[in-house]
């Protein structure tokens, strides 16, 4: 999997020294190989980075990922040449017409549900009915979409993605509303809002934008445009095809390891609509581990870098891409 040096907090700052970086802050300093990672996550407006820094970056092939103070990543250092990324990109592009767009945008979606049932038939403390009523209702948006793949190749994009998101919206509703019931009351969640002032809705953000930036740079090695999405409508400046992309790995590298560490009573402490310093940390590490987690033969981070090769070559081959799908079965 890869190997993430997440760096926050203000009055940071990375920088370079006997060809290590260096991380300040606080009075101390840290080293770390450029050779011991593959991926610097920058999540705060209060870390400054050398020049120096990112050159020994781009020449060690080590990414650098910039997120917003919403966990959206917004800036990507990487290096100036990855192989096949014409002959993909090109096949990328083609099936944003030719209906293999469509196909793409129904299977991240049936993997994203399927994936939240695998979760929901997982939990423990919620009641027996409720669950068994929410399992029928994503067992219900599966059979749907499963319908829709023969029709998603001849329809346009714009209409399948309407049909699709409907599907999942709906799903989505259920599947929150299984892990509201499945947190504590003190909580305060009562459902998935961007924008929410609960802690719950505020450490997801925080997590994904983690997911995110993996994401984002296992879709660039693969030779993928994570400007042009299939599921999500393109957006100037946007990273779309990285929002698409995430979507199959959310439930198990972030909605499963927070909801459990809820679970246990942990409550992460708020600066107005920001995270503790310290408590974005133990978020950073949650998933962290979460990603080091088998999944079948290999981790879950291994696998997210892995569906973008497998994403690319079914480009490239015009063959049917599967997305990822974290248990063998839940019903």
């Amino acid at each position: 999997m890869a190997r993430i040096l997440h760096v926050d907090g203000y009055g940071v700052k990375l920088g370079v020294q006997r060809g290590n970086l260096v991380i300040s802050e606080n009075g101390g300093r840290r080293s770390v190989s450029p050779g011991d990672i593959d991926l610097v996550v920058i999540a705060s407006s209060g870390v400054s980075v050398s020049s120096r820094a990112l050159r020994l970056l781009a020449r060690s092939g080590v990414e650098l990922v910039v997120l917003d103070s919403n966990g959206d990543p917004v800036g990507l250092l990487y290096m100036s040449y990855y192989t096949r990324t014409p002959f993909t990109r090109k096949a990328q592009y083609e099936a944003l017409l030719d209906g293999r767009g469509g196909e793409i945008a129904v299977e991240i979606a049936y993997s994203k549900v399927y994936n939240q049932a695998c979760h929901v038939s997982g939990m423990t403390g919620v009641d027996t009915a409720f669950k068994r009523g929410v399992l029928e209702a994503l067992d219900h948006a599966l059979k749907r979409l499963e319908s829709m793949r023969s029709w998603a190749r001849e329809a346009g994009l714009e209409d399948v993605r309407r049909e699709v998101m409907t599907v999942e919206a709906a799903a989505a509703r259920q599947y929150w509303a299984a892990v509201a019931s499945s947190l504590p009351e003190g909580v305060g969640f009562e459902g998935r809002d961007r924008e929410g002032s609960d802690s719950f809705n505020r450490a997801l953000n925080y997590g994904y934008g983690i997911l995110y930036s993996l994401a984002w740079r296992s879709l660039v090695l693969a030779g993928l445009d994570p400007y042009a999405g299939f599921l999500h409508t393109d957006r100037s400046g946007r990273p779309v095809l990285s929002f698409d992309y995430v979507e199959m790995f959310r439930v198990h590298a972030v909605d499963k390891p927070l909801a459990s560490e809820f679970r246990r009573g942990w409550l992460p402490s708020l600066d107005g609509s920001r995270i503790d310093p310290g408590d974005r940390r133990r978020i950073a590490l949650l998933v962290t581990r979460a990603l080091g987690r088998r999944v079948g033969g290999e981790t879950l981070g291994e696998a997210v870098s892995r569906y973008a090769q497998r994403l690319a070559r079914s480009l490239r081959r015009g063959s049917r891409f599967q997305g990822f799908r974290g248990c063998r079965g839940w019903r």
